[in-house]
């Protein structure tokens, strides 16, 4: 039972049980597709537009194309207050994700605060490294044998990165031998997916690219589901998590092909 203050409570009271129901589902996953929820209450999708209207009146929702998010979710969580969530699982992955870049890969590294926690794991290597983060660049401003390619685009204050169909453009025109990334939700059946559609289409554009996958996911990651889809999981070549992941899980990866690969905690 979700706790919600009085005044939520409220304006609960005021809609009907699909309703309701509603505001629960995108209180626990963070995010709704009128797609799916036409199936699974077996109405109309219009039906479930004229809800979303309705809760986001009310302050209960946020409504975006073809779906809706939780409040807090309108924009992106600052990478501070994000890079404190799960760091000891973070760190693990960054450190195992590190080692399996080698000198001369031209590798690609997202915005997430798990590749930005890997860079101090790879600086003193001879690469090319591109990149729509700041942050990332910033790190390795000083090293003379990293080669940075910035994309360029529109800035993301949030996540410090830049975004936006110029940055896809730019991303065409070049090769990628490693491509490291995390996301906002892996699930077996959706797929591997994002809540923000500007930073999807940019890691679509990298993925395109890119002879070999490194998905970068902790625990909270697995069974979560987000708007916007970036591939399925068997696209990934290796999916690199923590050790809070259950063993069966790393066994159903291998199964589909996609190397499962737990990070060792430091000593």
């Amino acid at each position: 039972m979700f706790d919600y203050t009085e005044d939520m409570k409220e304006k609960l009271s005021f809609f009907n049980e699909r309703q309701q129901k509603i505001t629960e589902m995108v209180d626990k996953s963070g995010s709704l597709r009128v797609a799916d929820l036409s199936k699974q209450f077996n109405v109309s999708e219009e039906t479930i537009r004229r809800d979303f209207e309705k809760l986001e009146a009310q302050g209960l929702l946020n409504r975006i194309h073809g779906g809706a998010v939780r409040i807090e979710q309108k924009s992106e969580i600052p990478i501070p207050k994000r890079r404190a969530k799960n760091i000891e699982e973070k760190e693990m992955i960054a450190a195992k994700a590190a080692s399996y870049v080698e000198d001369g890969d031209i590798i690609a590294m997202d915005a997430s605060t798990t590749t930005l926690i890997m860079t101090k794991y790879i600086k003193g290597k001879s690469l090319t490294v591109i990149t729509n983060s700041i942050g990332v660049s910033l790190e390795f401003a000083q090293e003379s044998d990293i080669r940075v390619i910035l994309i360029g685009g529109y800035l993301a204050e949030s996540s410090m990165s830049l975004v936006g169909n110029f940055a896809e453009r730019v991303i065409q025109d070049y090769h990628v031998d490693k491509f490291f990334f995390s996301c906002l939700g892996v699930d077996f059946k959706r797929g591997v997916s994002e809540i923000h559609e500007d930073q999807a289409l940019v890691k679509k554009q990298l993925i395109s690219i890119s002879e070999k996958l490194f998905l970068l996911a902790d625990y909270s990651k697995f069974g979560e589901k987000s708007l916007f889809r970036l591939c399925d999981i068997t696209e990934a070549d290796y999916l690199i998590t923590d050790n809070k992941v259950p063993i069966n899980t790393i066994r159903e990866l291998n199964n589909l092909g996609v190397t499962g690969i737990v990070g060792e905690k430091s000593d």
